[in-house]
């Protein structure tokens, strides 16, 4: 079950030029394209004639043409042009999608329900501020996007996935505090003194760093991992902070699209750093794209889970999810999460 009437990431602004662009979202075929002006326009990947994938036609000025009887589209989605016949019939013309762009990335809007306005995120912010500088990296994972949520927002795997990039025994041991508000989730550890992960230490030159982690989680596959640097023992010293993104947008019920990425404020001419740090982010995702794919092959909803503390943060999100597929109010996951977690405590005691 997808989560309808929400916007989704759908891809970067970047991939989308004036050709066909095909993606599945939600288990909806949907093809993108630009207008010569570069209008952005999204109609279903899929001829109302013989079903042929538009995507595998071309733009014709503004039109998009069906590679197999040249059926023609318009950014709206009315056909305008059927070259066998001079009738058009009403079956012949789309659904558009509504769609958005905001900070380098592509929206789609997926439910029945009118659409609401694209909400600013304003931790998107720093994909396109000058006052920060990183990339974003697309990858297709062969998992449900809830486990990619679940690899994000649960970081105590890092010191047996991640090896030589982001290994932290401080963050596998560290205690974490949850705040659940809302339609947000946010677990954060407080690690002073901890020994550099082998990216940190590549990029910062040092041995040991006071850190603060939060990892946080909004409908519907939105995660980000705010991280606080300063040095042990340096007063007035410099306050580095990164922002590394999971963004998760479901294909299927099996298979999702994956946006990642670090941001940082500092360093931000230096183009040695800015790669060492595309690198490092491009194997850690692949990593976990890994992890979680042997998950979900081995996946059985017949035998019971055994959940850790690390998982209260997933649970939650999952209560958020399933609210929201629910179409119940927000702010009930949070309350239904703090009587389940009082469940909990009085069973472990």
């Amino acid at each position: 079950m997808f989560v309808q009437n929400q916007w989704y990431i759908a891809a970067l602004s970047h991939e989308i030029e004036q050709g066909p662009f095909a993606r599945k979202i939600c288990n909806q075929q949907i093809v993108f394209y630009r207008t010569r002006g570069g209008e952005l326009t999204a109609l279903p990947d899929r001829c109302p004639h013989r079903q042929v994938p538009l995507s595998k036609g071309c733009v014709v000025g503004d039109n998009l043409r069906c590679a197999y009887h040249g059926m023609e589209f318009s950014p709206l989605g009315q056909c305008v042009h059927i070259p066998s016949q001079s009738v058009i019939p009403e079956r012949a013309h789309l659904q558009r999608y509504t769609v958005a762009e905001q900070h380098g990335m592509v929206w789609v809007w997926i439910g029945k329900e009118h659409p609401t306005k694209l909400p600013d995120i304003p931790e998107f912010a720093v994909c396109s501020s000058k006052e920060h500088v990183g990339s974003m990296l697309y990858a297709h994972a062969n998992t449900d996007y809830k486990l990619g949520v679940d690899n994000f927002l649960d970081a105590s795997h890092v010191l047996f996935v991640h090896p030589s990039t982001v290994a932290s025994e401080a963050v596998t041991a560290a205690r974490t505090e949850l705040f659940v508000k809302d339609d947000e989730v946010r677990v954060r550890r407080t690690m002073p003194g901890e020994a550099c992960s082998p990216m940190f230490k590549a990029i910062l030159k040092v041995d040991t760093i006071d850190r603060v982690q939060d990892s946080v989680f909004r409908p519907v596959g939105h995660t980000w991992i705010d991280t606080t640097v300063t040095l042990p023992g340096v007063e007035n010293g410099p306050v580095i902070r990164t922002r590394t993104f999971g963004l998760f947008t479901p294909e299927t019920e099996s298979t999702c699209h994956l946006w990642a990425g670090l941001y940082r404020n500092f360093a931000l001419d230096h183009a040695p750093m800015s790669q060492l740090v595309a690198q490092q982010i491009q194997q850690t995702i692949d990593e976990d794209v890994r992890i979680c794919e042997e998950v979900q092959r081995n996946w059985d909803d017949s035998v019971p889970i055994t959940h850790l503390v690390v998982d209260k943060a997933c649970l939650a999100a999952r209560q958020i999810l399933r609210r929201l597929g629910e179409g119940r109010p927000s702010g009930e996951s949070a309350a239904r999460f703090r009587q389940m977690e009082s469940h909990d405590e009085a069973h472990a005691r």
